[in-house]
């Protein structure tokens, strides 16, 4: 036995790692470099900062591919074994399906607890360093790219214009640069025939090597009655200008500042905020009662009888200019206290729809760590049979298959998740549902496997067919 264990562990292993690999690689290219491209071409950066980026973002992505992995190597390894006979020689030595599958089913319990611990505390700390990053790259401006004949304003202060440059794009010619450091207007000029274009070691700052050229500067003369401004004019070969660049840098934020987010926190941790965005929105409950019974009722139900003796009274009183002054004072002071009260109910409905988000969103990530592992036994108990009834191995039709059920599964989730998002659905039921509608498919493909039914064999489709209608005619 314990060489058949070893063989089918040995079939299954492969095509396991091959499949998750090509699944998060192609997450990958479909959920980071085409989502964000945009995001980081033409800023400049580090080769080492993009490496993070993307070695942060394939950890990510591994646990969403997992059951598709379990899926197709399940169908692989076992549709192998049918199809060169070793799983019916293994039925023929008295050898149930079961039993045949154990092995297996002990990895991907294994498989299951394992992908949960990485859920639940290694993920959280990727996805905040990769969030963090990705944030900082968004905010860096890109890099200066200074184009012939126009004038370039993205630099803060200053504004640049070349004429034409060189084939290695390092020397420029006829150079304008106007200086507004001191924000008085064109202060200072400077005019060049040639220069160089380069950056400091730590890209802090962008050295023009300016050759052949003018320098003025214009201060303004504040003391004199004559308010003539003076003018400096200095006729240079060779002057280099800094120009620092400190929004073209890469700033790293304090990661603290997205240490909220569910996506961060393992299952104690959302436990934990989502009690306590309970006991906050049970607080502004009590909070709305409490304001509503204590101030908005009494208050005009002391206008509205008031209100009430004045319309007892004669009409001819009306005219009296002290019950006409009292009576418009309660009705404006209702109708204050009634503007008071809608102004509070609505701000208060406001920080209820925030903080009733925030707690489908916990319980949404909550359940969402756990179910990836369990998605794993039921795809595997749909995976493992199918290959045993199909009797096919290789790329072929377990492929298909697989495709089509994971992809099942996938819509459905989104489906559900959606609903629970926009609260039709409880987070407990919305996200569990997919494996509660795939767990009966399960159970019957394990059970027909087992009996050696042909479930996906025409001709015996074809004979019931037959059967019926001789019955039906016989009648």
């Amino acid at each position: 036995m314990k060489k058949l264990h070893s063989l089918v562990i040995k079939e299954f292993l492969p095509p396991f790692f091959i499949t998750l690999f090509i699944s998060v690689f192609l997450f990958f290219l479909v959920e980071v470099v085409i989502t964000y491209l945009d995001d980081l071409i033409g800023k400049g950066l580090r080769t080492s900062d993009l490496f993070k980026l993307f070695f942060y973002a394939w950890i990510a992505i591994i646990p969403q591919c997992i059951p598709l992995a379990v899926l197709l190597a399940s169908i692989m390894c076992f549709g192998n074994l049918a199809e060169n006979y070793e799983l019916a020689a293994m039925k023929a030595s008295g050898i149930s399906l079961l039993r045949i599958i154990r092995p297996v089913f002990i990895v991907i319990l294994l498989l299951s607890g394992s992908t949960f611990l990485f859920i639940n505390f290694i993920l959280p700390v990727v996805h905040l360093k990769s969030q963090t990053l990705l944030y900082d790259m968004r905010q860096k401006k890109p890099t200066v790219n200074i184009k012939e004949g126009v004038f370039y304003n993205a630099i803060e202060n200053y504004s640049l214009r070349v004429g034409k440059k060189s084939l290695d794009k390092d020397t420029l010619y006829e150079i304008y640069i106007y200086d507004h450091t001191a924000h008085m207007g064109n202060d200072i000029q400077m005019y060049a025939k040639s220069g160089k274009i380069t950056t400091t070691q730590d890209s802090s700052d962008l050295v023009l090597t300016l050759r052949d050229g003018n320098r003025y500067e214009e201060s303004k003369n504040y003391e004199s009655t004559s308010r003539k401004n003076k003018l400096s004019h200095i006729n240079y070969k060779q002057l280099q200008v800094n120009i620092p660049l400190e929004d073209y840098k890469l700033k790293h934020t304090n990661e603290e500042l997205f240490k909220g987010n569910e996506e961060m926190l393992n299952v104690w941790q959302l436990d934990s905020v989502a009690d306590s965005t309970i006991r906050i929105i049970n607080k502004q409950i009590t909070n709305l009662y409490g304001q509503a019974a204590n101030y908005f009722y009494p208050r005009t139900l002391r206008f509205s009888n008031k209100i009430n003796s004045f319309s007892k009274v004669n009409v001819l009183m009306f005219y009296d200019s002290l019950k006409k002054d009292s009576f418009i004072f309660c009705v404006q002071n209702a109708l204050n206290t009634t503007r008071t009260a809608l102004s509070y109910i609505d701000n208060a409905n406001i920080n209820l729809d925030v903080e009733n988000k925030t707690l489908l969103s916990l319980l949404i990530e909550w359940h969402k760590k756990i179910t990836v592992s369990f998605a794993c036994i039921i795809l595997f108990f749909i995976g493992a049979p199918l290959g045993a009834i199909i009797k096919k191995g290789g790329l072929g039709m377990p492929v298909v298959v697989s495709v089509f059920f994971f992809l099942a599964y996938y819509i459905l989730t989104e489906f559900y998740v959606n609903l629970a998002n926009e609260g039709h659905l409880a987070p407990l039921k919305a996200i569990w549902m997919p494996l509660i509608i795939f767990l009966p498919i399960s159970v019957f493909l394990t059970s027909k496997a087992a009996r050696d039914s042909s479930i996906f064999d025409a001709t015996s489709y074809y004979s019931f067919i037959n059967k019926f209608f001789l019955k039906k005619n016989r009648v």
